[in-house]
């Protein structure tokens, strides 16, 4: 049996779908114009969102701004306190470190002025216990009427001399030859303890001895220098003769040679032309002794 021809109806099929497509043009157009529509549409839609979003985007940055300068505003007021704070503390600090330093003087004053105190005291009550050890002796005289004041000064013990001046011990007692402490000192050359008799009022102006000399006339006999200078501080007068050849101390020096001394007296206002009981000059006693220096010195 034979195969039906398909041919026919396919033409068929073709001319009808051919029919259908030529219906649907006008429908597929105006499908394609809404699309561009809505295209068009949802494109300005989306620009307008993107503005919208822009402008908000604009203005959240501007109240961030806005909010920044304020933080920064308070930050600096912040920080300016915070100086003044600081400066407040550093101030107060530094008072109360000046109170305190004033403070500490003030008691570091009063603790030496206490400590002084106490140490005068402890020095006071040891020259009130060597005082009451040596004050039996202060009187008592030995065979060349020499105190224990006498004995200590010649031989230049002067914290022994300084304990008897303390315990009341007469400075200006005189012994057999009318010597008192301070001339058997000076003759010795004894500085310190001639310093010691002098400051406790010791005077340099009395005479004893063989000659009737000063503690200055026997100074200058020995050539003690420092001790002539030191008895001319304290009122030793340079022109005061002797009882037995009306010498003075620049005779005494000059007739023994001593320049230093015989220099030193001038410059305390010793009188060249001085003469003793047989006339002489300080000059005559150098040129009879051999004195060159000296010669020179006083007629210079």
């Amino acid at each position: 049996m034979a195969k039906p021809n398909p041919l026919p109806d396919l033409k068929q099929r073709v001319k009808t779908l051919e029919g259908q497509v030529r219906l649907l043009l006008p429908l597929i157009e105006e499908v394609r114009v809404l699309k561009e529509r809505l295209d068009s549409r949802s494109l300005h839609g989306l620009e307008a969102r993107k503005e919208e979003e822009k402008v908000g985007s604009s203005n959240d940055i501007e109240e961030l701004k806005e909010e920044l300068k304020l933080r920064e505003r308070e930050l600096r007021e912040t920080q300016a306190e915070l100086e003044k704070v600081k400066e407040e503390s550093e101030r107060i600090k530094e008072e109360a470190l000046q109170v305190l330093r004033e403070e500490l003087q003030v008691k570091g004053e009063e603790l030496k002025k206490m400590a002084d105190e106490l140490q005068a005291e402890r020095q006071k009550t040891a020259k009130l216990r060597a005082a009451a050890e040596v004050r039996p002796n202060l009187v008592q005289k030995d065979l060349l009427g020499w105190t224990e004041l006498h004995r200590a000064a010649e031989r230049g013990d002067t914290h022994r001399v300084q304990l008897l001046l303390d315990a009341g011990s007469q400075m200006n007692a005189v012994d057999n030859d009318v010597c008192t402490p301070l001339w058997l000192a000076a003759s010795e050359g004894r500085q310190d303890v001639c310093r010691a008799l002098v400051a406790s009022g010791a005077r340099p102006d009395v005479k004893g001895g063989l000659y009737g000399r000063t503690a200055l006339h026997v100074a200058a006999v020995w050539g003690r220098r420092a001790v002539c200078e030191l008895l001319l501080a304290a009122g030793a007068r340079p022109n005061e003769p002797d009882d037995a050849n009306q010498w003075t101390a620049l005779h005494c020096a000059a007739g023994c040679g001593h320049a230093p001394v015989v220099q030193l007296l001038l410059q305390h206002g010793a009188e060249r032309g001085a003469r003793s009981k047989q006339g002489q000059t300080a000059l005559d006693l150098a040129r009879q002794w051999g004195h060159t220096e000296v010669e020179a010195m006083l007629q210079g």
